[in-house]
């Protein structure tokens, strides 16, 4: 039998319970400190569902162009010229467009026909979509601007120090006048569209539309009763704005069609008409109809 002392066993049983509360502080601090480590559950808003129209608007193609032609005709006009030797005015001027011919020898030869198809009054246009139902456009309208000959006006001022009354017949001896390569209108244009369900599928949108821009025009004038040889050259001679509507029907997901009514103003106060530097200026208004096959990428 072993004996121990009661002093070493008093020492023992000392230990022995200070082992304990340690062990058990330990314990407790641990679960502490593993509690404080739980992450903390949070609830999110769950983030709003597109609708149908914005999941289209995303996977549309944004960037269209397209080619097509015009038919246009104009209000008369005053027609001021002045230069060197004359200052005079041409009261209300009739103009007419400046079709090419249509028929089918004439649609392969210069319509369809990539080194002839800017010959024919033509549209080229090239979008933007900036959102399901608005799209920018910088868009360039050639048309043709001719004044009628063999018009009777009324004339006033001088012409080479003659003064001029009365009424005086525009003729090809006496001078030409016209816009012919051409009455370029080059635009900034915004446009609004609505989808109609005309042809199914949402095919088809009408549009409305709103631009202003500036005419360039290649003016060909030759002014004979000065001795003036023809004078055909780019000139920016004026601004224009106008509005429009029409209708785009999609052939395919990339091709589609599209046919457009505008109408405008055109101001040209320094349209160029020799090669000295003589000037002429009028103002009128518009009718343009065109059709245009377009593509979307």
């Amino acid at each position: 039998m072993i004996f121990t002392p009661p002093a070493l066993l008093r020492k023992s049983l000392f230990c022995a319970a200070g082992l304990v509360v340690a062990a058990a502080t330990h314990a407790q601090t641990s679960s502490v400190v593993l509690a404080q480590a739980q992450p903390v559950a949070t609830s999110l808003p769950a983030a709003p569902s597109k609708t149908a129209a914005q999941i289209d608007a995303e996977n549309s193609k944004k960037w269209s162009v397209y080619w097509g032609w015009n038919r246009s005709n104009y209000s008369n006009s005053t027609i001021h010229f002045k230069g060197q030797d004359h200052d005079f005015t041409l009261h209300d001027v009739k103009a007419t467009d400046l079709q090419t011919n249509t028929g089918l020898a004439d649609i392969f030869k210069y319509y369809l026909n990539p080194a002839e198809m800017t010959i024919p009054q033509t549209n080229l246009r090239v979008a933007y979509q900036l959102n399901d139902d608005t799209a920018i456009a910088l868009n360039l309208d050639h048309m043709k601007y001719v004044v009628t000959q063999d018009q009777s006006v009324a004339i006033d001022g001088q012409i080479q120090g003659v003064a001029q009354s009365g009424q005086q017949v525009i003729a090809d001896n006496w001078l030409n006048f016209e816009h012919t390569d051409g009455l370029n209108i080059v635009s900034i244009e915004l446009e609004k569209q609505k989808k109609v369900d005309w042809f199914g599928d949402d095919r088809a949108r009408v549009f409305a539309l709103v631009g202003v821009g500036v005419v360039i025009p290649k003016t060909n004038a030759t002014m004979h009763m000065i001795g003036q040889s023809r004078n055909d050259e780019f000139h920016l001679a004026g601004w224009s704005a106008g509005v429009g509507a029409g209708l785009e029907v999609d052939m395919t997901k990339s091709v589609f069609l599209r046919s457009a009514y505008k109408m405008g103003y055109v101001d040209l106060p320094d349209v160029l008409t020799s090669a000295r530097g003589d000037k002429a200026s009028h103002h009128f208004t518009y009718n343009e109809l065109l059709i245009a096959v377009g593509y979307r990428f």
